[in-house]
């Protein structure tokens, strides 16, 4: 069996082939997308055989074009190996890929949490021979405190400026993090407003009744209304920008508006100043490294591939801790015998 980097990622067997969460707009026989992400899908689907989950299928419907329509499967089988999904824990719709053939047990993680977020059923690591795992945060300066606690002094802080009919904007990835914030922080005011992109996916995900969206004002809505003056102890989500924005400048001085940023990446102590936010919360949708490194122990593969992020450096460690583990990219072909 070979897996490599080649356009996308690849695992081929003996007489099975598969890309997974291909950016570009080749043919591949079969191809799965681990979750809607622009960084994980194209703009275009090719006429093949997908597997993704019902909801990453939705959005994809909704983010990307077709050359033709594809047929969607959310289990599949080919040449006496299977192709099965399970829960990765990191946005709605979000799986990892399970293959099992022959030649041995293959999972691609995709991206990754095995925290609780009370909404997401988190990843579940289990035994097989090779285990690709993405490395966003795969340094070891990157450990994010405890999430239930994280959150409870957050609620804190907003409702502090709530009750002094002080607004509040929590600024997060559209899809993904925007979820989180809805579960967390929503029940803290009775006007919640959404900004663009933010609206946009959550009017679709209310739809067809998805965990992590909940009702919600356009602020195109609000503003025609005049809601925000009337009012001030609304929530406003928004997209993840600096506040420098010219947009959120005017909240800020129109509102006196106070702005939140979630981001893994506020684990760094000036994070907040170079994104010119009130606050910065190390909160994240991808597995921290303490994380990832439970998340090999518990599958204890004989062969670990990283990708994504700092793949490099996360490789180097786990071969510190007596993994088997190498960075994917495109200078490497590796081969697994299983």
């Amino acid at each position: 069996m070979r897996i490599y980097l080649s356009k996308a990622i690849q695992i081929k067997g003996k007489d099975w082939k598969i890309a997974c969460d291909s950016t570009n707009s080749n043919y591949y026989p079969v191809v799965f997308y681990s979750h809607a992400h622009s960084d994980h899908i194209p703009r275009k689907l090719p006429k093949t055989d997908i597997i993704t989950s019902k909801i990453t299928q939705l959005l994809m419907r909704n983010f990307t074009s077709n050359f033709e329509e594809p047929t969607y499967h959310e289990s599949y089988s080919q040449n006496n190996v299977h192709f099965k999904q399970k829960s990765s824990g990191h946005i709605v719709g979000s799986t990892a890929l399970v293959i099992e053939s022959s030649e041995g047990k293959v999972i691609y993680t995709g991206d990754v949490s095995i925290r609780d977020k009370g909404f997401l059923e988190p990843f579940k690591p289990e035994k097989c021979d090779s285990l690709i795992i993405e490395s966003t945060f795969g340094t070891p300066g990157y450990v994010f405190p405890e999430y239930d606690e994280t959150i409870k002094q957050t609620k804190e802080q907003i409702s502090y400026y709530i009750e002094k009919n002080i607004p509040v904007v929590l600024m997060g990835y559209a899809l993904g993090k925007a979820q989180m914030l809805y579960h967390s922080f929503s029940e803290l005011s009775e006007t919640i407003v959404m900004h663009g992109a933010n609206y946009k996916i959550n009017s679709l995900l209310m739809d067809e009744n998805v965990a992590g969206s909940i009702p919600a004002i356009a602020y195109v809505d609000a503003k025609e209304t005049e809601l925000l003056e009337k009012k001030h102890d609304w929530i406003l989500y928004t997209p993840l920008k600096s506040g420098r924005d010219a947009f959120f400048s005017y909240l800020k001085k129109k509102f006196n508006a106070k702005l939140f940023a979630f981001s893994g990446w506020c684990i760094s102590p000036n994070y907040k100043f170079r994104m010119a936010v009130d606050y910065g919360v190390p909160i994240s949708d991808h597995a921290d490294f303490k994380e990832l490194i439970e998340i090999c122990e518990k599958c204890d593969p004989n062969q670990i591939y990283t990708i994504y992020g700092d793949n490099v450096r996360f490789a180097a460690e786990l071969r510190k801790l007596g993994f088997n583990a190498h960075p994917l990219s495109k200078q490497t072909l590796l081969d697994s015998y299983f």
